[in-house]
């Protein structure tokens, strides 16, 4: 569960104003971008951030769902990286997705993942629980493949219960089928935001215990931080958003909802920013 801005805000009939943080079949996500911006709507959203995994390809659609159902769009991405072989999220904000940079680490991206993707199906074959990759890659239209794709799989094919005992027997971060990602420095992403025009702020630091990390990237260029995010503890935001404060950092927010799926919970708009730290951030972004 999200957790609130702050204390004042709190209220059963409390609404949040900005989500800057969730998911689309662009990459993981459940539903399509139009079908995302349309719940964003039925939960009360005034702003909505597209942030897929390393790839624009739903912002258009969910731009021209904004304009039917009354939701501004802040064109995001959420660009993978690492820094000492460990994983850290940069998402961008306000990107012009046709800068040939972005653009084209996207596509190279997308690229890295389908190979990756088959890499995992030839693992898992070798484990006894076989899946369609071919079919996978196909369903995604060009569209970013990921382990959450292969869970499914492997939940469909009848080889694990849940999609959570699927990472937990083969796809986590050292088991039996994890294949490490293409690996790109935060420098990189943080100047590919630059250069398209948009701001880059840290995801989710809390839950991947990256507090001591933000100086680092402060000084490499880090616009924000992520101070509140559905899986964040109070504790998590309050230091987050001392961090940002010391190092002079934008504050954002949202509930990298990816849609509701098996045991997954429905979060759009149950974590992001209440209207006055939106009008915040929107002036702390209009003058740099």
């Amino acid at each position: 569960m999200g957790v609130l801005p702050d204390e004042s805000d709190k209220g059963s009939n409390m609404r949040y104003f900005a989500d800057l943080h969730c998911h689309s079949t662009a990459s993981d996500g459940v539903d399509a971008p139009t079908r995302v911006v349309e719940r964003a709507a039925a939960a009360g959203l005034k702003v909505l951030s597209l942030t897929d995994h390393d790839t624009l390809d739903g912002v258009a659609e969910a731009q021209a769902a904004g304009e039917k159902f009354g939701v501004e769009i802040v064109p995001g991405v959420e660009l993978t990286c690492y820094q000492d072989r460990k994983e850290v999220n940069i998402l961008g904000y306000w990107v012009d997705g046709s800068e040939e940079h972005l653009a084209a680490h996207c596509r190279r991206f997308v690229a890295a993942r389908i190979d990756r993707a088959h890499q995992i199906g030839a693992r898992l074959a070798e484990l006894g629980a076989r899946v369609d990759i071919d079919e996978l890659v196909s369903n995604a239209d060009g569209g970013v493949v990921g382990r959450p794709h292969v869970a499914k799989a492997l939940l469909e094919a009848g080889h694990v219960a849940t999609l959570q005992e699927a990472f937990d027997r083969f796809l986590a971060n050292g088991g039996p089928a994890d294949i490490p990602k293409m690996m790109v420095e935060p420098r990189e992403c943080i100047e590919m935001i630059h250069g398209a025009g948009g701001i880059a702020v840290i995801a989710h630091a809390g839950i991947w215990n990256q507090f001591d990390l933000i100086p680092h990237l402060a000084s490499i260029g880090l616009d924000g931080v992520e101070v509140w995010h559905s899986a964040h503890s109070r504790e998590d935001s309050d230091r987050l958003e001392e961090i940002a404060d010391r190092f002079g950092l934008a504050k954002t927010g949202g509930s990298d909802c990816h849609g509701k799926l098996g045991e997954r919970p429905e979060l759009l708009g149950t974590c992001g920013l209440e209207e006055t730290r939106w009008k915040k951030l929107q002036r702390v972004v209009s003058n740099r």
